[in-house]
This record gives structure tokens, sequence and C-alpha cells, in this order.
């Protein structure tokens, strides 16, 4: 159910910014409380995470950081929420979620996809899963391991992290899939997916930068 209350405290935060101004701007220059034009849409900036990549086997710090921001985004005229991550690895990269899936309806070989099925498909370094009647093919040039800040401050810091390993899955015509498996609880591996496609930079406007939320 749409939160009436909090898109109304959305829109009478936002101040657009000129037109000239804001077209110098990316989605780059956007924190918390920030606000985009996407898809038709205006969107506000509810959450800022940070994810720093680290090496696969102990999460241990590379020699050069290199980040992936992930802005979770709230719909001022549907209420509802979707995640764009940005990159820049030789030049800007923006992906834009197009929905969370459950891990039971993504398969491999016929069956739901099970952590020994992953982690085979990881150790072989290539593997075909199917969802929603698309194939995904593993790219082991893009499965990583990061660790996970709530908050800019705890970035700036790099305290109060979670460590996770990302496996990501491509089709061929360039859709993502996605699973994440996050190590912050000893007794259990928590897992998660989505699916979604790159966008490009251009088409995001941006109103404004930051706000208080």
């Amino acid at each position: 159910m749409n939160d009436l209350k909090q898109q109304l405290q959305a829109i009478r935060s936002l101040e657009v910014l000129p037109l000239q101004e804001s077209q110098k701007l990316d989605i780059t220059s956007i924190k918390k409380g920030g606000f985009i034009e996407l898809n038709n849409d205006t969107w506000q900036i509810v959450n800022y995470y940070s994810y720093l990549d680290v090496k696969w086997k102990d999460f241990s710090p590379r020699k050069k950081d290199y980040w992936v921001i992930e802005l979770e985004l709230y719909s001022l005229t549907k209420g509802i929420k979707t995640f764009v991550e940005w990159e820049i690895d030789d030049e800007l990269e923006v992906c834009l979620t197009d929905a969370s899936i459950k891990l039971r309806d993504i398969k491999y070989e016929g069956k739901s996809l099970s952590r020994k099925d992953l982690a085979y498909i990881e150790d072989e370094e290539e593997g075909e899963v199917k969802f929603a009647g698309t194939k995904y093919f593993y790219s082991d040039d893009d499965t990583w391991a990061g660790l996970f800040f709530k908050s800019a401050e705890d970035a700036k810091a790099k305290t109060n992290s979670t460590p996770l390993r990302v496996y990501e899955f491509e089709s061929d015509d360039g859709q993502y899939l996605t699973i994440e498996s996050w190590h912050g609880n000893e007794d259990k591996v928590e897992r998660e997916a989505f699916v979604s496609h790159s966008i490009k930079s251009k088409d995001i406007q941006v109103l404004q930068k930051s706000g208080q939320l």
C-alpha cells in the first residue's frame, strides 16, 4: 500500500534546480535526500549505500579502493521503491533494478538453484541458470566480493560493514541476474537476488542534489 504521508513529505521537500545547473550534474552528484527524474517519474533518494570491492577469499582489502554506490529510490507519484547502482570503471556505469526475485524461482538443470549449485558454478567459472523463461550465463569477470556500508559516514570511516559475495549472470540481450550472499550472520548466510539492466547516465536528470529526510 502506498504511503500517502511519505509521498507528500517528499514532494514538499523538493526544490528543483535551475535547468542550466542540473544539466551539469550526473548521478554521481546525488546524496541522500536528493531527487532525480527517471523514466518519466520523479524519485527521491531515501538511502545511500556503499560497497567496497575486497578480496573474494577472506574479504581483506585490496591495494586500491574501488566503490559501487547503490541508491534506494522512492517514487513521488507511485509510492514504490527501487534501486539504482553506479560505479566508475573507465567510464560511468549505471544499472536500474527491475525486480527482487525469489531464489526458488531461479532454476539450474531443471531444479531450484541451491547453495551447492552456486558454489559449483563459481568453482567451474561457468554455468547457466534460468529465470522466468530467460537464460542467464555466469560472468566470472563481474562476480565479486564486497563490504557493505549503510551510511556515507560508515563508508568514509570503513566501519560497521557487512561482508557479502556477489554472483553475476547475464542474458544474451544484456539483462542481469544478481545473487548476493550476505555473511554478516555467523550462523547463517542470507541470500537475495534481483534482476536489472543498464541505463544511460544521460537518462537521469538531477533535480536536487541532497536534502533533509
